[in-house]
């Protein structure tokens, strides 16, 4: 796969765009998810907040769609087609790499870099350089896991250069792949891991490094335009994840509900044991807040805030293993503008609202 390729699009589409493809009414947005399945892990990355009404009462109508990549996502951002989109800071770095591109992160999700390496309970790979020479598959092709894998396997090193990447896709196709021995590991997120547990498969998660911790994982992007000119449903966007945040903080279980409502393909068919499905929907979700440290940070914390201090760490670990060429200014790709407005809210009224639900 070549990743110069696929993160290049979204820089040669925007040449030609100008500002055209914005709804007519600012205030209908979508957000994009960077998945093919959409389970319950993403519900905090927009389907919850637009699930228990938070952008609706702000005026907002907002429409949550998926695609198949990261670099999908960034042309449909770039299009005007979606006007949010789910993009990692290592994927907008790798972008503007190739060239000047119109977007800004606004809000961070995820507030740890996220992935992990899972190889074979009986697998003799002990440590990320023992990847060298061997086979990594990939949920789909996402920027940012090839640039978590290049940063690894640099503690040791080596780098992806050494590996062959398989694209082994979101389903059981992924674990299959890992036990029949066509691919020696996969690369994935907590959510994900916990689903394939879920299915009974049996697996080795390999340790996180301790620097995991100094990095984001994933937020949502907007066209550098758009905030300019619709800060206020910027704002009102930012808002409703950080209620949100605080609403699962204080009743992710009954997030599961909501999810098989807004999703009733994905409920318990007739003569499941719903119990058992609901502990392993609030596993994979449990996975995902911890992630993004819901679960540890308090009820007043700035939900969706960003620094510089962490961009410029990104950016030197991405020029450290040779993936970005150039200096880049890391503040034109974020904005930390909107962080005061996303949690200008009444948390006791989220609370009570989670406590009732």
């Amino acid at each position: 796969m070549s990743r110069r390729t696929v993160i290049g699009v979204g820089a040669a589409l925007w040449l030609g765009l100008g500002t055209a493809g914005y709804a007519q009414d600012a205030d209908k947005v979508t957000i994009a998810l960077s998945t093919t399945d959409q389970d319950i892990s993403y519900e905090p990355y927009g389907p919850l907040p637009a699930q228990l009404g938070l952008f609706k009462d702000q005026g907002l109508d907002v429409d949550v769609q998926t695609a198949a990549s990261t670099g999908q996502v960034i042309q449909l951002l770039l299009s005007g087609k979606a006007q949010f989109g789910q993009v990692s800071p290592d994927a907008l770095l790798l972008t503007a790499d190739n060239g000047d591109v119109p977007l800004k992160m606004v809000f961070i999700l995820v507030r740890k870099m996220i992935y992990s390496a899972a190889v074979l309970p009986d697998s003799k790979i002990a440590n990320y350089g023992d990847f060298k020479g061997k086979t990594i598959g990939y949920p789909a092709y996402l920027p940012s896991l090839v640039s978590y894998m290049d940063n690894r396997m640099a503690d040791y090193g080596t780098s992806t250069k050494d590996t062959k990447e398989v694209d082994a896709g979101y389903g059981v196709t992924s674990m299959e792949a890992l036990k029949s021995g066509t691919v020696d590991a996969f690369v994935a997120w907590p959510g994900l891991f916990a689903a394939y547990e879920n299915a009974g498969y049996k697996f080795r998660v390999l340790p996180e490094a301790e620097w995991q911790s100094q990095y984001y994982g994933i937020g949502l992007v907007a066209r550098a335009d758009f905030i300019e000119k619709n800060p206020d449903v910027v704002a009102k966007i930012g808002r409703g994840l950080a209620q949100s945040s605080v609403f699962l903080k204080h009743n992710a279980a009954s997030v599961v509900d909501t999810f098989w409502k807004a999703y009733p393909e994905r409920a318990p068919l007739p003569g499941e044991d719903k119990e058992t499905r609901h502990k392993q929907e609030l596993n994979i979700l449990s996975a995902t807040m911890n992630q993004m440290r819901i679960d540890s940070l308090a009820d007043d914390f700035k939900w969706g805030s960003q620094d510089k201090e962490t961009w410029d760490r990104h950016l030197a670990l991405l020029k450290k293993t040779g993936q970005v060429k150039n200096d880049i200014d890391v503040t034109k790709y974020f904005t930390n503008e909107f962080s005061d407005k996303y949690n200008d809210f009444d948390r006791a009224a989220i609370v009570e609202k989670a406590k009732s639900h």
